[in-house]
């Protein structure tokens, strides 16, 4: 294979993290401009070119995530909400020895595909119960009301929280007047799948294991990241403000678990936080520059 033709098959390879709509519409100008720039015996893109490819894809590709039609708090919130949703169940059920809550299991896989599908009044109904049957100890006092005990029952404000945030944002999304709420990718539900997956290699105490924990930390921060680049690129709040609705419960764990926590566990948090509102201040900057 010569060395333009190798090169051209690269720059394909690399043009796929753009959408498929801008491939389109531009790739090919995309490619003869890059082919052009390269030297005649060149075998592979440079690596200021290959970041830059990968850098204007993701910008592309968050461009493309924007719904029209809808506010940018609501279609901010929404996203919040299910960012919530498929964490916090991802860590709440137990898969092994066996499915050892059925009901609970199904009526989550149930409110996290409303929130996808955009029917907020249903996944608020939803919601509503399980944020009852987790906090029953709290809210009815353990024994006056168990909502059939289908559910775990939490005594932690900090792990009744997400329900409850997802309750909050629900509510006002149907009450919100105009259309409905956009469709969301399914490869939301790939958070849970992943993470019940894990359960079987890795037992049911994985949550706790210090690789997993860390793991869970890489990730928090490359997507809040992630989240402040995207606010850079489409120039207003939505990622921002779905990042802070997702933060909202691990502050509660912090704020109900401050004593526990030294100083790598406060820089960790402090640096999410940081993240979020650093977006909030880069979406209101563009937006007046724009």
């Amino acid at each position: 294979m010569s060395a333009e033709h190798a090169l051209e098959r690269r720059y394909r390879r690399l043009l796929r993290v753009y959408p498929k709509v801008y491939r389109e519409w531009h790739g090919e100008e995309l490619i003869g401009t890059l082919m052009a720039a390269s030297g005649p015996h060149t075998r592979r893109p440079p690596l200021r070119e290959v970041l830059a490819l990968i850098a204007g894809g993701f910008a592309a590709r968050a461009r493309n995530t924007r719904a029209s039609g809808v506010p940018w708090w609501a279609d901010g919130l929404q996203l919040g909400v299910l960012a919530v949703a498929t964490t916090t169940f991802a860590m709440k059920i137990e898969m092994l020895p066996h499915l050892v809550r059925p009901l609970w299991t199904l009526g989550a896989i149930a409110l996290m595909v409303a929130i996808i599908r955009g029917w907020a009044r249903v996944a608020l109904a939803l919601a509503l119960i399980a944020a009852l049957e987790s906090s029953r100890f709290l809210v009815f006092h353990g024994d006056a009301f168990t909502m059939a005990g289908f559910g775990p029952a939490y005594v932690e404000v900090s792990s009744m929280a997400p329900f409850w945030v997802i309750v909050a944002g629900l509510a006002v999304l149907a009450v919100r007047p105009g259309k409905g709420l956009p469709v969301r990718s399914w490869s939301w539900l790939l958070v849970p799948a992943f993470c019940w997956g894990l359960q079987f290699p890795l037992g049911l105490s994985y949550p706790e294991t210090l690789p997993w924990m860390l793991a869970r930390a890489g990730v928090e921060v490359l997507a809040l990241a992630a989240v402040f680049w995207a606010t850079v690129s489409i120039r207003d709040a939505r990622w921002a403000l779905a990042a802070a609705v997702y933060l909202i419960p691990g502050l509660t764990y912090l704020g109900e678990n401050l004593s526990m926590h030294g100083r790598k566990g406060l820089a960790y948090w402090g640096l999410l936080t940081v993240l979020v509102i650093s977006s909030f201040v880069v979406a209101r900057r563009t937006r007046e520059k724009v």
